[in-house]
């Protein structure tokens, strides 16, 4: 039934020129922290409606601590599931063979990464704990295996290489002291060829060995004598790794969203004697640029996603020229090993809006914000038809676009529920103040309104509420 309404309702609004495809962001398998299989997703994912499937499984589960000063020889390293030790390009081959299978779908490769943690403490006080390990940043479309080789998260060495670290050489020079001190003699005593016959002193050798082997030591733990860009010992970075990982996501052509941007990790979890916390961090999303978006759902509207929070902050900066791009929403379902993955998908999607049924329109589309998410649990059963911005002149932009006009801008909105009309409120949300406030409006509703004319760049958006939905679109730039 579902299905039908989508068809007949393409026959009006943005659905005359775009598909709009029910998608899933942010979903583990069994390669990482996940319950299920990737075809077993996959599967679930079609049962459900579902026509994009962006698997992000976790890239490197590895945390070690060393203690000073030989933190790389005396270290304690745990691991568990993850792409890195699934084997890169086995993870990449299995969803290209499951593309191949499931022809009528659209399967993204990516990944949930954690750019970054570090320690405070100490294990022989009992106080050592991890600092902000679940800040994660999501990447989609990513595909070459180097690429996946190469990202710049703590513990994956070969991403965080800075250069040769010539501080690094300084054993060899104490080598070189251990050596002299054994060739060290009590007294000097020689032959009339000049051959030394004095006893070598038993102090000095010893010393030597000691310092021949101390250094040999140290010359293990430096190696491969290279600097890194960061590590887990020198405290709080503050913005510098996760941008750091933006910028090198971006370069290889991949997008990047902010997961989870309010979920706090403070629970005193104890992993032996060591304890783990994270603080919400929406406060990054301002610090950082050039990232694609964020999870608005889940663990992202409070702060970030409500009208005048973090978000229409950045977006009032972009149009001041403040940013060099917007910042967009999206649905990350964070599903792992729990629960029920069918209904989680029913309560939660993105819809993307696409030309023509294609990968490269899906991550287009994702690139350019033409993107509205749905939460609850009767949002499977709720269209939007229409969200569009025009002149009256013919000029007309919809989700994610930018449109000059040159009249008062008219906006217009229309939806319906599939099956059950109920009534719903309407926001529309104009530099973080909310302009027009629909209440108990009934479906299916079809309205328009006239704004006041630009005087420079600005932007609409739009929530829609009821007992069983929350929707959020991404904004319309009007100049």
């Amino acid at each position: 039934m579902w299905i039908l309404g989508i068809i007949l309702f393409c026959r009006v609004g943005f659905c005359q020129d775009w598909i709009k495809l029910p998608a899933i962001i942010h979903i583990a398998s069994t390669v990482s922290d996940g319950e299920h299989s990737l075809s077993e997703i996959v599967k679930i994912a079609k049962d459900n409606g579902i026509k994009v499937v962006v698997i992000n499984d976790r890239d490197l589960m590895r945390w070690e601590y060393g203690i000073w000063p030989l933190r790389n020889l005396i270290k304690k390293r745990v691991e568990i599931n993850s792409i890195f030790k699934y084997g890169i390009k086995r993870y990449l081959n299995e969803i290209r063979m499951l593309q191949n299978k499931f022809s009528d779908l659209i399967i993204i490769p990516g990944t949930e990464s954690a750019p970054f943690y570090y320690w405070e403490g100490s294990p022989f006080r009992r106080n050592l704990k991890m600092y902000n390990w679940h800040k994660h940043i999501l990447t989609v479309g990513l595909e070459k295996d180097e690429d996946y080789r190469n990202l710049p998260v703590i513990g994956n060495f070969k991403g965080l290489r800075d250069g040769l670290a010539i501080i690094k050489l300084w054993p060899f020079l104490t080598l070189l002291v251990g050596f002299v001190c054994m060739k060290k003699r009590i007294y000097s005593y020689k032959d009339y060829q000049g051959k030394e016959l004095a006893p070598y002193s038993k102090k000095w050798r010893i010393t030597g060995v000691f310092i021949i082997i101390l250094s040999f030591l140290f010359v293990l733990n430096n190696w491969p004598f290279l600097k890194f860009k960061f590590d887990s010992y020198h405290g709080d970075l503050g913005s510098f790794p996760y941008q750091n990982f933006i910028n090198y996501v971006e370069k290889k052509g991949g997008l990047t969203f902010w997961a989870h941007p309010e979920a706090e990790y403070i629970l005193n979890l104890k992993f032996g004697k060591v304890s783990f916390e994270t603080r919400a961090h929406p406060h990054l999303l301002l610090e950082t640029k050039n990232y694609t978006g964020f999870s608005i759902f889940y663990e992202g509207y409070k702060i970030v996603g409500k009208p005048g929070g973090v978000w229409d902050k950045i977006l009032t900066g972009y149009c001041k020229g403040e940013r060099e791009k917007p910042i967009w929403a999206i649905a990350g379902l964070a599903f792992d090993n729990k629960g029920d993955l069918a209904a989680a998908i029913r309560k939660l999607q993105t819809i993307i809006l696409v030309p023509y049924l294609t990968k490269e329109a899906v991550l287009n589309s994702l690139r350019k914000g033409r993107v509205y998410v749905k939460k609850g649990k009767d949002s499977f059963d709720f269209s939007l038809i229409d969200f569009s911005v025009s002149d009256g002149l013919g000029k007309k932009g919809i989700i994610g676009d930018t449109v000059k006009v040159e009249t008062r801008p008219l906006i217009h909105l229309q939806g319906q529920f599939l099956n059950n009309q109920q009534r719903v409120e309407i926001k529309v949300i104009k530099e973080g103040k909310v302009i027009k406030d629909y209440k108990e409006v009934e479906t299916p509703f079809n309205l328009s309104f006239y704004g006041e004319a630009p005087v420079s760049k600005t932007y609409y958006r739009v929530e829609i509420k009821s007992k069983g939905i929350h929707l959020v679109t991404n904004p319309i730039f009007v100049y």
